[in-house]
Order: structure tokens, then sequence, then C-alpha cells
């Protein structure tokens, strides 16, 4: 019993220390041009990573805001899909194939004009009513203030029905 108080402990730390970093970012990593530029850069960035966290966690229906016109995303054993037009499909598909999702970020990084998130989510499976959990990373390479690359790495097996 004390064990699982302990785990229960150390792992409301982790989010709560996630969520810090969410916030307020964990690393600064200067860049190569004047640091005044490179700080106003890396706070951009940083409000992006934010901005993606806060449209995930609320679940937005539309999250083209956060996306270049020409984003390319790939998810796992899938071919890259292009555009806004292929990231709104893809969404789409993604609300057909599952039902009350929560997600949690567990870990946010940003390291240059990339944004590295350590996703934790709950998601139900249309087909079967099985709740599932799906543990995920997802790299989000930034260009002008948009996503413009964006690829998932996960377990396929976790959304079998």
């Amino acid at each position: 019993m004390a064990k699982k108080k302990k785990k229960e402990k150390k792992q409301k730390k982790s989010m709560k220390a996630a969520s810090a970093g969410a916030k307020a970012g964990k690393k600064k990593k200067k860049g190569a041009g004047s640091k005044k530029g490179a700080k106003a850069s890396d706070h951009k960035i940083r409000g992006l990573a934010r901005r993606i966290v806060e449209l995930t966690t609320a679940n937005a229906e539309d999250l083209s805001e956060l996306y270049a016109d020409d984003v390319e995303s790939i998810e796992m054993n899938m071919p890259a899909m292009v555009g806004l037009d292929a990231i709104r499909k893809k969404l789409e598909g993604w609300n057909d194939m599952v039902s009350d999702p929560s997600f949690t970020a567990a870990n946010v990084w940003v390291d240059g004009n990339n944004v590295i998130i350590e996703w934790i989510g709950d998601v139900t499976l249309k087909a079967t009513g099985k709740r599932a959990q799906l543990r995920e990373i997802a790299i989000h390479e930034i260009k002008n203030g948009k996503i413009a690359r964006e690829r998932y790495y996960y377990d396929p097996a976790a959304l079998q029905p």
C-alpha cells in the first residue's frame, strides 16, 4: 500500500513538472543570430508549443491555425500527408475511429525550431468500445511560426480494436 501511494505521489509530481515545462519551457537554446533575435524566435516557438498543448488537451476540432499551408504530416506506418486539407482529413479519420479522447503532455521540449511532445492519451475505440492508452512522441518542425512538418511515433497496436 505504501509503495502505491509513493508511486502515485511520484506520478503527480512528474505531471506537475511536465505541466510547468509546457507552460514555461524547459531548455533554452541559443540560436545562430543575435541573442535578441534568438530569444524572440525562441519565445514564439515556446508560445506555439503551449498552443499545441492547449488545443490538443481541449480536443479542439480545428487545428489549422497551427499549420503551414504546405505542412507535411507523417503517422506511423502511413505515407506522408501534405497540406491543410490532408490534416483536416486525417483529423476527421481520427474522430471517426475514436471517441472521448483525453491527452496529457507528459513532457514538452523546445530545441531550436523543433517542438517535441511526449503525449499520454486515453481514447475509446469506436469499433469495440474498448478504452486504449496511447503513448506517443510528436516532433513538430516549425517554420515562420507554423508547423511545417510533423512526425508521430507510437505503437499502432495500441489502436487495434
